[in-house]
């Protein structure tokens, strides 16, 4: 059966009503005051097609569906996150009105909101998962594109400093499937695809149904249809709404916080950084630090 609360029966879903299952995951507060118009709108979707999805969940129709997401609300009270987030939106909202659009000042507080968000939905036992699976792996392969890969190298960076062998895939071509001939399932393959999974991203999960290596995936959708798969861990990224600048500031951020906690379970992280200053040192006056 489906994890997510309010579906009902355990289908396969398109790629629409993904978009409006992880809408209503990170908005259950103002979804359960709009119209089935106004979902529709900002889904970027038709009303029929709303109205298809609810009974696709199981309800006789979209007012079914949204007194679900009422009742779970309720029963959650402040405790869900939604309810984490009330204080934070108010204050960021309150803040932003204090000054002019689009300052450096409301954007970092926008960036401030992002990681407060990204928290809000962090597991800490889905962490604990990714730090065991970063550790435990022979070999870690990196994919990322466009402005991702820049999450990929910070990763590929600080996991080379503990020693952690790592590999970053080509973000295009044939040349991939060089790399993926030689995964094992004692290697690991984590990817990147915050909003919108690059096709070779979706290559790299559909070889990872049928060969079994475990995989991490930093995502910036609550829902996939791989959600329930045991050997996929999905950390959670809020980047922003669709038409924001979306900026690296919460993925850089969440990255920083795993590389502390893989710090503090390795045992020889500390020797390993020695070495590494050791090396500096020795060959300052051939390579100024």
């Amino acid at each position: 059966m489906n994890s997510v609360y309010f579906i009902r029966e355990d289908r396969d879903f398109t790629r629409t009503e993904q978009k409006i299952i992880n809408f209503i995951i990170e908005n259950p507060e103002s979804f359960i005051h709009m119209t089935i118009g106004e979902v529709a709108r900002h889904i970027g979707t038709s009303d029929p097609t709303i109205s298809r999805f609810a009974r696709h969940c199981g309800y006789d129709d979209f007012k079914g569906l949204k007194n679900s997401v009422f009742e779970h609300i309720s029963e959650e009270g402040d405790h869900s996150p939604a309810g984490k987030l009330i204080s934070t939106i108010g204050k960021l909202n309150s803040a932003a009105e204090e000054g002019a659009p689009g300052t450096p000042e409301n954007f970092l507080r926008h960036q401030q909101f992002c990681i407060e968000k990204t928290l809000s939905f962090l597991n800490p036992a889905v962490l604990e998962q990714a730090v065991s699976a970063i550790i435990n792996a022979d070999t870690i392969y990196l994919y990322a594109k466009g402005a991702a890969l820049s999450m990929a190298q910070l990763l590929d960076f600080r996991l080379r400093r503990f020693g952690i062998r790592t590999v970053i895939l080509p973000p295009g071509s044939s040349e991939l499937f060089e790399y993926m001939n030689l995964f094992t399932k004692r290697d690991l393959v984590i990817l990147f695809g915050f909003q919108k999974t690059p096709r070779e991203a979706e290559v790299l999960l559909k070889y990872q149904s049928e060969t079994g290596f475990p995989c991490i995936f930093f995502t910036s959708r609550l829902y996939h249809s791989f959600s329930s798969a045991s050997d996929i861990i999905t950390l959670y990224v809020y980047r922003g709404e669709p038409s924001d600048y979306h900026s690296m500031a919460a993925p850089a951020a969440l990255l920083d916080a795993l590389v502390v906690m893989i710090g503090a379970k390795l045992e020889n992280s500390g020797e390993n950084l020695d070495r590494l200053y050791q090396l500096k040192e020795h060959y300052r006056e051939d390579i100024p630090r």
